[in-house]
């Protein structure tokens, strides 16, 4: 059997047992063996159940303003424009520009600000900075804060309080915010989507017994084990591996000669790419069904006695996993193919970098339509979060569903490819290699 055979072929390679070890290096680096280390309990009356987050401008706005006057008082604020963390630290002018921002939001001079909090004056060059935070500001009962120093106390005694004004409506508030988030570059915590952030609320006990029996209910406990599984196994390992595994064997099928050999079988181009395909997705899946198993049997024994779907870790491998692997293995094998280059790893890696960067701010619950790989993960008590999943799961679905598409697309294209190069219809690499060429004599003509 031709399929059995390639699978063979593939197992048995070098880049295969590297691929299995990074596999395993990197699911245990997220401590996916660690589960049993954090059990889900049933609340009790009286105790501390965590936190939400709703989005209610008394929390948020005195909040979200306590946060935006700390980084103006040092110029030091964090963003993350791409996913990573950026320091950005404003000009002269940038600065003032947000102390109107301040001024609005609270009421207080623009002056009064830049002297008071960032110890600078408008329009002037001699600035000075005290430190901001411990006993130099405190917050008040009400939501305000108070920002001293002793620097500052030595000729005046009196400390301004800043807060937001009374009359200050919150679709104004969200507005300038949202001009402090533009004055920072963007992906900031001032973003009009990232506010609700600030708005931490308490679970209650009813609450947090309700999020319980739904993880019992509709999870039936392994399930929750299984989304937090996957949540790891497809950011860290199977959005960008699997490509590593196909160009470097359709690159050693180049080096052997065996396209010669290829392209003269009377096995079907469509055929021959498909089983190919089919045994790399195969043999990429393997040690990951496999881990998710392990992964979960690990806390079974830990809710005896409940009824437990023991068939969870296989539901999300292939519903959660398989398109991710798909995808990898669709374009590694394509763009190999295409140009006869492993430019393929570049190009996943772009994506898988973008996409799990510029993501890290929505990871609680991330089922964008255009996501490498969606993410389901608030720490340790993610499986609590039953409900989230339940209201995203038609996202999620649309999500895997054009991916597993836009694989299979890109097979479809590989297959063209490989007929036409049966057909002598096109030249592999020589397209790209003139084309570099004629960009270089371009270069060449204009420089001379």
């Amino acid at each position: 059997m031709l399929l059995l055979q390639e699978i063979k072929k593939v197992v048995k390679s070098l880049p295969y047992l590297i691929f299995v070890a990074a596999v395993v290096i990197g699911l245990f680096s997220q401590g996916v063996f660690r589960f049993q280390d954090n059990l889900l309990e049933e609340p009790q009356p009286g105790g501390s159940y965590g936190f939400k987050y709703e989005e209610i401008p008394e929390i948020i706005m005195p909040a979200a303003l306590q946060a935006l006057l700390a980084e103006f008082g040092g110029n030091d604020y964090t963003t993350y424009p791409i996913g990573f963390i950026k320091h950005v630290k404003l000009s002269e002018g940038k600065q003032e520009k947000m102390a109107e921002i301040l001024s609005e939001i609270t009421g207080a001079d623009k002056e009064t600000i830049l002297q008071e909090v960032a110890g600078m004056t408008a329009g002037g060059s001699d600035n000075y900075t005290f430190q901001i935070g411990g006993e130099g500001m405190q917050q008040d009962g009400n939501g305000s804060f108070t920002i001293g120093s002793e620097e500052k106390q030595q000729n005046s005694p009196e400390k301004m309080t800043f807060a937001v004004r009374d009359d200050m409506d919150y679709a104004r508030f969200k507005e300038l915010m949202g001009k402090a988030d533009d004055l920072l570059g963007g992906g900031s915590n001032y973003a009009v989507d990232s506010l609700i952030g600030y708005g931490t609320v308490p679970l209650t006990y009813e609450e947090a017994k309700e999020r319980y029996d739904l993880a019992i209910s509709s999870d039936k406990v392994t399930g929750g084990y299984a989304r937090l599984f996957s949540d790891y196994a497809g950011v860290m390992v199977l959005s960008i591996l699997p490509v590593f595994l196909a160009v470097i064997l359709s690159m050693k099928d180049r080096r052997a000669k065996m396209e010669a050999l290829i392209y003269t079988k009377k096995t079907s181009a469509a055929k021959l790419t498909f089983i190919r395909y089919l045994a790399l997705v195969i043999a990429a899946m393997l040690p990951v069904i496999i881990i998710s198993y392990i992964s979960n049997m690990m806390v079974w024994s830990s809710y005896h006695g409940m009824q437990l779907d023991y068939l969870a870790p296989l539901k999300y491998d292939f519903g959660w996993l398989l398109p991710s692997v798909m995808i990898s293995t669709a374009i590694g094998m394509f763009l190999t193919e295409l140009t006869g280059t492993p430019i393929a790893v570049a190009v996943q890696g772009l994506w898988w970098m973008f996409d799990v960067n510029l993501g890290i701010k929505t990871v609680p619950s991330a089922y964008a339509l255009f996501r490498l790989a969606p993410r389901h993960n608030a720490g340790a008590y993610s499986w609590f979060r039953t409900q989230d999943y339940l209201e995203h799961f038609g996202n999620l679905v649309q999500n895997r569903l054009l991916m597993a598409g836009i694989a299979l697309a890109l097979i479809l294209l590989t297959i063209f490819i490989y007929e036409a190069k049966r057909k002598g219809k096109f030249g592999g690499n020589a397209f790209f290699k003139k084309a570099v060429s004629g960009i270089r004599d371009r270069k060449n003509q204009s420089q001379a």
